[in-house]
């Protein structure tokens, strides 16, 4: 979670054992919780990876028992991961004080209320209330989303140091980097960073808009961290926007105290 270029990071990771490393990476990344079991044409699909690759990564994987063979010759998650699971969700708990504090600005605003941090060049949901309305903004704890991206996303990049928006614009790959309107994801980092919050209204995704404000800076040590609100665009009203503003700002207030996730220190 440093400000060290994801191009940097590909570039060190071109070595042959540490390439191994993130290919192996990205083969556990194809497991999710909803898709615990894949077959080894569904997780070459998903990595991307050469067939051969895949397979010499599954038999070291399965050899440290990161994966193992169901029954029906797929391959599963291995026994391994449940202690590192333990271990990463101790670590990223969100504290009692701060989920409750959550908790009360969701019900306080009717808007989905979620915790961000800076990873490289994504934002990730370290912790989250959900909106008390049905038509609400869905985030899950763990969910990674394109820091060029949304209020929070501008927010992270704002809080992360004057020179950050044109670091995160380098180090983005050139399909990604040819989707962004440099100018102005620069005046909105800008502008952020000049008011300690952003707004913004169908940037990811139509009819959703998004509030945010910073609960911490970051540094060479600790990621940038945000506090914001997401939901239809319908009810982020202009008159509502401020309203919304001056209870993320009170909560935030109450987050650094209360305190975040221990991985975040």
């Amino acid at each position: 979670m440093s400000t060290v270029t994801e191009a940097s990071e590909r570039s060190a990771s071109e070595g042959g054992g540490v390439r191994a490393v993130t290919r192996a990476f990205e083969v556990l990344q194809c497991f999710t919780a909803a898709r615990p079991v894949l077959s080894l044409a569904e997780i070459v699909r998903e990595s991307g990876l050469p067939r051969t690759t895949v397979l010499r990564l599954i038999d070291t994987l399965v050899g440290e028992r990161m994966l193992r063979h169901a029954a029906d010759g797929r391959i599963t998650v291995g026994a391994r991961l449940i202690r590192l699971a333990a271990f990463a969700e101790a670590a990223w708990a969100v504290p009692d004080e701060t989920a409750d504090r959550m908790t009360r600005l969701a019900q306080e605003t009717g808007e989905t209320a979620s915790l961000y941090a800076r990873s490289g060049l994504r934002r990730v949901a370290v912790g989250q209330s959900p909106s008390p309305y049905s038509l609400r903004h869905v985030v899950q704890v763990g969910d990674e989303m394109p820091l060029v991206l949304g209020a929070a996303s501008t927010l992270l990049v704002a809080a992360s140091g004057p020179d950050a928006a044109d670091h995160v614009l380098a180090a983005l790959p050139a399909a990604e980097r040819s989707a962004v309107d440099v100018d102005s994801f620069r005046a909105a980092v800008h502008d952020a960073r000049r008011d300690g919050y952003a707004v913004s209204h169908g940037a990811r995704e139509p009819g959703n808009s998004g509030v945010a404000v910073i609960v911490r800076e970051g540094d060479e040590r600790r990621p940038a961290v945000v506090l914001g609100l997401g939901g239809p665009t319908a009810r982020f009203t202009e008159e509502r926007v401020p309203v919304f503003l001056d209870a993320l700002t009170a909560a935030a207030a109450d987050i650094r105290r209360t305190g975040l996730p221990a991985a975040l220190d």
